[in-house]
């Protein structure tokens, strides 16, 4: 793993390293990030210190439909390190943010190269608020705000999460996506709940059921069982704009 200091985003380190073509499994932690982003190139706010900030190379090269799963494996093996015996109440609201108390504690953002149909290549980034910061917003928490006797340093977090995706990971090139997920159950968050989704300019509502062996979202909405692969996830209905 390669610690460096503050970064524009580690997601923008590894891929420089991935061109230059280092081998799978190399990782860049940062103290701070001046860039860090999210989905929908969104803003994460990466304080010096306050926070878990890396990003990890992998080469599947795998059919893409088989990756999918990928990013759920992720955020259920970021929640199973952090929370192992689930005393902290950490969930994921699909497809990507480890949630608590219903606020964000952190978020996952994968970026692939795709070659006839297989992934070549991910880059997978994770951030973690670890810290209370000035500039973390109303709708997140740290992890110290969850368990203040916490003391784990991001290097010693890194190796919990790392090992519990390679996991996953490992269950996914197999072609076991199903298996690499399968504790959905335990950490999803809103099931059984009224939500909205936004799938580009479609707007899914109804009560949210299941992840299926994909990492897609099934929703009971109004009209039977609807299969959502992409989207924004809201709790409760929605209106359409106006």
């Amino acid at each position: 793993m390669i610690r460096m200091g503050d970064v524009t985003s580690t997601m923008d380190i590894v891929r420089r390293l991935e061109i230059m073509g280092v081998p799978e499994g190399v990782a860049v932690l940062a103290a701070s990030q001046s860039r860090g982003r999210g989905r929908a190139d969104r803003i994460w706010h990466s304080p010096a210190d306050a926070g878990l900030y890396c990003s990890v190379l992998l080469r599947p090269d795998i059919p893409v439909d088989r990756f999918q799963a990928f990013s759920i494996a992720t955020g259920l093996a970021v929640c199973d390190a952090l929370d192992p015996d689930a005393s902290l109440g950490l969930q994921l609201k699909w497809p990507n943010d480890i949630v608590a108390r219903d606020l964000k504690l952190g978020g996952i953002l994968i970026t692939t190269n795709v070659q006839h149909a297989r992934v070549a290549s991910a880059v997978v980034g994770i951030g973690v608020n670890l810290r209370p910061a000035p500039e973390m917003p109303e709708t997140a928490i740290s992890l110290q705000q969850l368990s203040p006797d916490a003391r784990s340093t991001p290097v010693a977090i890194v190796h919990c999460i790392f090992e519990s995706l390679s996991q996953r990971y490992a269950m996914v090139l197999a072609g076991r996506s199903g298996d690499a997920i399968a504790n959905w159950p335990d950490r999803l968050a809103y099931q059984g709940q009224q939500i909205s989704l936004q799938d580009g300019q479609i707007l899914h509502t109804g009560t949210l059921r299941a992840i299926d062996a994909t990492g897609s979202l099934i929703i009971d909405g109004p009209h039977g069982p609807v299969t959502v692969t992409s989207g924004e996830l809201t709790r409760g209905p929605r209106l359409l704009d106006a």
